[in-house]
């Protein structure tokens, strides 16, 4: 989102709040613990207490990961519509975003049909969920392409099906004389792996999607018409039937094949599975081939897993879940899926016999209320998508009046979200104290943790300082706000719009927001330290090239000591 389009969308957000009733109160520290958890709620004095980290999207995910991981750290959190279970995303990148099978039916055009790599809807496309399994791939390692070469965390051709040119889904396949897709480096010898230090040029592409030449060879007998580097024929349930399909054969192998008795898609104790190996070739002896024992491709529990909220939720003691105040939302008709993501956050708390107020809100009927949230656990199910606005929509119906829009979701989740975390802090400072209003400041820090040889990258930061900074010699609370994919902390400049007429309306408390930098490899860090060196990567932009993908320890050995302690001078309660 442009610069300009931001300012717009704040300026109309801030004559909408201005015409807005105030009907509430309800973010003003007036939390009350759930039932179920023991009464042994702190005072609220701490600075962990005071501290909150939320997020959007790939920062929903960031809030949630960090949070529950630095409970030491964070006593509020905050996710907005996140891949907050690894496991459930994992699936879904096998079964949704890299599924390749033939084309049958009706081309599929709604949420929940059953659309494959092949064809899919307008968002995500297909170059969006590339760059978002890059992306993920960059931050966890490379959980659906085996490589038995340890020195190539990364490059998808390390895998043993690319190296044979055999899979146990599609067979034997060929690839096209000039693929593209999935470019992970250079082949020169054209054996299709990638060695690492030895001839491969690092700015040249290789493609490791194994492109539908084979596909279509193995499945129909087709060769196909090249067309722009993918494969193109008319293949129909009955034969030709006028839909030119498009495929691309991915090598997915998340792990031995098993049968999944319970449904529960993971791999239980006793469920029968074939110990071919990782690619599921038999006698290739590949990674754990008939070894005896279940094997997954070993990122998933060395990488994936330890960063994954659902596991470290479902592996916590009652007195630790409730020792913080945990906010969701998601959408009901998400494209990637994130409203069943949430729900198995929600169904891991209630596991532990706490109760998750779930609620829906931004109808029609009350899209311009003011919400009251004082729940330890809630979660907000709204009627929309991934992201949950259309910013062009949002900006004429604001602009025009129409208040009560399907596009106006943002609103009513832009509320919840700052009520909840205003509501986990406790002896609020109310009002704006003084004559003084709010403001937004950029700050470029420099981050060390960053440094990968060649200086330390500076990262810059957003922070809204509210009214009572200037008028009180109050200690507030800290809001820490990760951004989605592709989002820039410059993003939400104008954040004092909003949050001005929520502090002058007593609707939320005084404090301070934070909003972090958060991009790296070729969009997003997913806010971890990278399990695969950027030097892997030929194709990451500028000016992030030279980091040591170290995005955690910039957040917490760089970022929040500089605005805590230099940039807002102490005042952090």
């Amino acid at each position: 989102m442009s610069r300009n389009r931001v300012v717009r969308l704040w300026l109309a957000l801030g004559a909408l709040l201005i015409a807005l009733p105030v009907c509430s109160s309800g973010g003003s520290g007036s939390g009350v613990p759930a039932a179920g958890c023991p009464d042994n709620e702190s005072s609220g004095t701490s600075t962990r207490d005071n501290r909150a980290i939320a997020g959007v999207s790939m920062g929903g995910y960031g809030a949630l990961n960090l949070g529950t991981k630095r409970q030491d750290f964070f006593g509020v959190i905050g996710s907005m519509g996140g891949p907050v279970d690894l496991r459930q995303l994992l699936r879904d990148i096998r079964d949704d975003n890299l599924e390749v099978k033939p084309q049958v039916g009706a081309i599929p055009i709604n949420l929940g049909d059953d659309f494959t790599f092949d064809l899919l809807p307008t968002y995500p496309d297909r170059e969006t969920r590339i760059g978002f399994t890059k992306d993920l791939v960059l931050a966890f390692g490379n959980p659906t392409l085996h490589h038995p070469n340890p020195a190539a965390a990364y490059l998808a051709s390390d895998s043993e099906p690319a190296a044979i040119m055999e899979d146990d889904e599609w067979g034997s396949f060929t690839t096209p004389a000039d693929p593209r897709g999935f470019q992970d480096g250079g082949d020169d010898n054209e054996n299709g792996v990638r060695e690492v230090g030895a001839e491969d040029a690092t700015d040249e592409y290789a493609d490791a999607l194994l492109l539908a030449g084979g596909t279509l060879f193995s499945q129909f007998g087709i060769m196909g018409t090249d067309i722009g580097g993918r494969m193109l024929a008319d293949v129909g349930p009955g034969g030709p039937d006028g839909i030119y399909d498009l495929g691309d054969g991915i090598v997915v192998n998340l792990s031995e094949p098993f049968t999944d008795a319970n449904g529960n898609g993971v791999f239980d104790t006793g469920e029968p599975f074939d110990d071919f190996g990782l690619d599921g070739v038999a006698g290739t002896m590949d990674f754990g081939e008939g070894n005896g024992t279940f094997q997954e491709d070993p990122d998933v529990p060395a990488n994936w897993i330890p960063e994954d909220p659902l596991t470290r939720i479902q592996a916590m003691s009652v007195d630790d879940v409730c020792s913080q105040r945990i906010y969701m939302d998601a959408g009901t008709t998400d494209q990637l899926n994130f409203l069943q993501h949430h729900r198995n956050v929600q169904a891991a708390i209630a596991a532990k016999g706490l109760p998750v107020a779930e609620f829906t809100d931004g109808s029609d009927d009350d899209c311009v209320s003011i919400p009251t949230i004082n729940d330890q656990f809630s979660f907000l199910i709204y009627d929309g998508g991934h992201v949950g606005f259309d910013t062009d929509d949002l900006l004429d119906d604001l602009q025009t009046g129409l208040v009560c829009g399907s596009s106006t979701v943002i609103w009513q989740r832009l509320l919840h979200l700052l009520i909840a975390m205003s509501a986990g802090f406790k002896n609020p400072v109310v009002g704006f104290q003084g004559g003084n209003p709010g403001d937004t400041i950029t700050e470029m820090i420099p981050s060390p943790a960053l440094n990968a040889g060649s200086g330390d990258p500076i990262r810059d930061v957003v922070i809204y300082r509210p009214p009572a900074f200037f008028n009180t010699a109050e200690r507030l609370p800290i809001v820490y706000f990760l951004g989605g994919h592709g989002q820039k902390p410059e993003d939400y400049e104008r954040i004092d719009l909003l949050m001005d007429f929520l502090i002058v309306n007593r609707i939320v408390q005084n404090m301070f927001i934070a909003f972090l930098p958060g991009e790296g490899g070729t969009e997003g860090s997913f806010y971890v330290n990278h399990t695969v060196s950027e030097s892997q990567v030929p194709d990451v932009p500028t000016p992030v090239t030279d980091t040591s993908g170290r995005y955690e320890d910039s957040i917490f050995a760089d970022l929040i000591p500089e605005i805590e302690d230099v940039i807002l001078a102490g005042r952090i309660r």
